[in-house]
C-alpha cells in the first residue's frame, strides 16, 4: 500500500501506539480533529474543505477508489469516532455510514475499506490548530521521538504552520490598531472595535504565571483572524 494512505480503521490504533494512550483517548481527540474540520467546512465554504479531499472508499484489501460513488461526510466520521470512545449496546463501531450516490442510500460499510491521505489529514490538522500529526508522517516510529536540543530541523509542514500562526498574530495587531485609531459611523462596526478592544485588554494581567493564551484566542474570534483554535498549540508556540 502507498507509504501516504493509511485505513480510517487503522488512525485510533496508530494514535493510541504513537503517542502511549488508550483507544478512548485516541478517538477523543480524533474526534475532536474532525469537529473542527467540520466547523471550519460550515464557516468557511469559500476553501470548499470536503471529507472527500481527504478520505476515500475503496476494498478492505486495496486503497484503489471504489468504482461506486460514495460521499463521505464529518457527521459520519465524527459518529464514527464517537462510537468508539462511547461504546453503544447493539451499534458495530467498526463502520461508517455514509452515501452512496449510486443507489441513492445511506449504507454502513466497514472503517478498513475506508482510506486517507496521511499528508492531506495531517496538513488539515495542523490548520485547524491541532498539533499532533507526527504519527501520521512517522508511522513506522515505535514511540513518539523525544526531543532535545540537536533535534533534526522542523519538517517543512510544520514550518508553514508557524508562519500561519505569526501572520495569525500581524492581522491581531492591525484588528487592535484599528479598533483604537478609526472611528467607525455604524453601530455595528462600533460594537466590533468595542468587543476588540476589551478582549485585547484581558492580555493584561499582573498573575505570575498568567496564561495569555485563552485571551489570544478569544481576540482572534472577536477581529475575524484565522488563527488555531486550540489553546493548547497556542500555548505550545509561545512556551507556555
Amino acid at each position: 500500500m502507498n507509504d501516504d494512505v493509511i485505513r480510517l480503521s487503522d488512525l485510533v490504533p496508530e494514535y493510541s501506539r504513537y503517542y502511549k494512550v488508550s483507544s478512548k483517548e485516541a478517538a477523543h481527540d480524533l474526534h475532536e480533529v474532525i469537529r473542527e474540520l467540520h466547523i471550519e467546512h460550515s464557516e468557511l465554504q469559500k476553501n470548499k474543505l470536503s471529507p472527500n479531499d481527504i478520505f476515500w472508499v475503496g476494498k478492505a484489501g486495496s486503497p484503489q477508489r471504489s468504482t461506486r460513488i460514495y460521499n463521505l461526510s464529518f457527521e459520519g466520521l465524527s459518529k464514527y469516532f464517537d462510537l468508539i470512545r462511547n461504546p453503544l449496546p447493539g451499534l458495530d463501531n467498526s463502520l461508517i455510514e455514509c452515501f452512496c450516490a449510486s443507489d441513492a442510500d445511506f449504507k454502513k460499510i466497514p472503517a478498513s475499506a475506508v482510506y486517507a491521505s496521511k499528508q492531506s489529514l495531517s496538513e488539515r490538522m495542523l490548520n485547524v490548530g491541532f498539533g499532533r500529526s507526527d504519527f501520521l508522517l512517522n508511522s513506522s516510529s515505535n514511540s513518539q521521538p523525544e526531543t532535545s536540543n540537536s533535534e533534526e530541523p522542523f519538517k517543512t509542514i510544520e514550518l508553514n504552520y508557524i508562519s500561519l500562526i505569526i501572520n495569525g498574530l500581524i492581522e491581531l495587531i492591525k484588528e487592535v490598531d484599528k479598533a483604537h485609531t478609526e472611528k467607525p459611523l455604524k453601530q455595528e462596526a462600533r460594537e466590533r472595535a468595542e468587543k476588540i478592544k476589551l478582549r485585547a485588554s484581558q492580555l493584561h494581567s499582573n498573575r505570575k504565571k498568567f496564561d495569555p493564551s485563552p485571551s489570544i484566542q478569544n481576540l482572534a474570534d472577536a477581529a475575524g483572524v484565522k488563527i488555531p483554535r486550540s489553546v493548547q498549540t497556542i500555548r505550545k508556540y509561545i512556551g507556555k
